[in-house]
């Protein structure tokens, strides 16, 4: 740690908007960062109030080390290349910007906050700093810390230290939404229209889902439990009175997906506002059709649909609108994207994240220019991994006999469609 012995340079927090960067840019001999589990970095960070100073701690720990070192970022979750508040600089904590030189930052410049002095201690006694930080004055949702810690040894070099790397979101501690949420529809997130089914993508338009200017989509802070959240930066939505994992949330529109057992049949459908603060509002309820499985395809722009040759980056659309794409033609593999398929054989919460695939329990058929192509087309049709459970994907390998142009396309689960007017290209040959 001599090099930096002062603090880092900045962006070294791992964050991805800063390009991931870490310090084992320089202390590699562990790298990556965490990969030494037997040290920890924690902080402390109370829910916010707008331009209320708090006191946050960084604590960092290794049995084998000595000397201590920190670099901490607040960011708007809602922009994260958006500097969330001010740190204040003290004797032992120095704020630079992103431009270079030290706070104060102008014109909402980034700034990084870390130890001026790297303290040294017993080997295994580790090392907690106070930072003072002070958020925004006025409503701006929720907000994201990145850090890292640095467990040295001080022994003079930037080898044998450990580097770790954190992060965590922080909402306000009071959200204050004025006013009562108004709904003016609830579709599938795939075709903005239709039915919705249990775990199927749903999207909720209407005013008043958030503060102005505030927009929200889930992070990897918000996963850490690989579970979506069922609020998100003072929202909630609840479909038949429970609450759904919501995925995005912006002033007029929010996407999230529809509980697991949500019973076929009428389903009403809620935004809540401050659904933990003092004043929760909820708006009118808006009704739509449940049923077990619900197809829909995600499309480019409603008719085209959004298909690409099974694992590679080619899109299956005309190369003159889609830079790099081409048609489908017999024997190819292709990948659908889809919502509403019903229940796969893992059972998966509409929460989760899929983490293998897992076929559906229904049979997918793909109709093909009105025909049915054989099952044995089917290679796959279940979740995607990595993904949220209400994300759906078939593959398909295209038989011989194949029409050309662009040519009609629906998925059945169930007797169940997909919706009209979705068309592939393809070619005969």
């Amino acid at each position: 740690m001599a090099a930096f012995s002062t603090g880092p340079p900045q962006s070294r927090t791992g964050a991805a908007v800063d390009g991931g960067l870490t310090c084992t840019a320089c202390h590699r001999t562990f790298a990556p960062a965490n990969s030494d589990p037997r040290g920890t970095l924690t902080m402390k960070v109370a829910p916010w109030r707008p331009g209320v100073t708090q006191t946050i701690t960084i604590t960092i720990n290794h049995p084998d080390q000595k000397r201590w070192g920190y670099q901490l970022s607040s960011r708007l979750a809602s922009n994260v290349s958006k500097q969330a508040g001010t740190f204040t600089a003290t004797p032992d904590n120095r704020v630079r910007c992103l431009a270079g030189p030290d706070a104060p930052c102008l014109g909402g410049d980034v700034e990084f906050v870390s130890h001026r002095a790297a303290p040294v201690t017993a080997v295994g006694a580790g090392y907690t700093f106070s930072v003072d930080w002070t958020p925004p004055t006025r409503a701006v949702g929720d907000i994201v810390f990145y850090l890292a810690g640095n467990a040295a040894d001080g022994n003079g070099t930037n080898a044998n230290d450990r580097i770790y790397n954190a992060s965590m979101v922080v909402p306000p501690a009071v959200c204050n939404i004025p006013g009562i949420p108004t709904i003016t529809s609830a579709v599938s997130s795939a075709s903005f229209t239709g039915s919705l089914a249990p775990n199927s993508l749903l999207s909720i338009f209407g005013t008043g889902f958030q503060s102005t200017g505030v927009t929200r989509q889930v992070m990897a802070e918000d996963l850490s439990a690989k579970l979506v959240p069922q609020a998100l930066s003072c929202v909630a939505v609840e479909v038949n009175k429970v609450r759904a994992p919501i995925l995005y949330a912006s002033a007029t529109q929010i996407n999230a997906v529809v509980p697991t057992g949500t019973a076929a049949g009428a389903a009403d459908v809620r935004v809540i506002v401050n659904p933990t603060g003092i004043v929760p509002f909820s708006s009118s309820p808006v009704t739509v059709q449940a049923a077990a499985a619900a197809p829909t395809l995600f499309t480019l722009d409603g008719s085209k649909v959004i298909a690409q040759i099974s694992g590679t980056s080619t899109l299956v659309a005309d190369s003159t609108a889609v830079k790099g794409a081409r048609a489908a033609k017999p024997g190819d593999s292709i990948t659908l994207y889809a919502s509403g398929l019903g229940d796969t054989a893992a059972h998966l919460d509409a929460a989760a994240l899929a983490t293998a695939a897992s076929a559906t329990v229904n049979p997918v058929t793909v109709m093909l220019g009105g025909k049915a192509l054989p099952p044995a087309s089917v290679t796959y049709a279940g979740v995607t991994p990595g993904m949220t459970a209400g994300l759906y994907q078939i593959n398909v390998t295209l038989p011989a006999g194949i029409p050309a142009g662009d040519t009609s396309l629906k998925v059945m689960v169930n007797g169940a469609a997909s919706q009209d007017g979705v068309t592939i290209l393809t070619v005969a040959q």
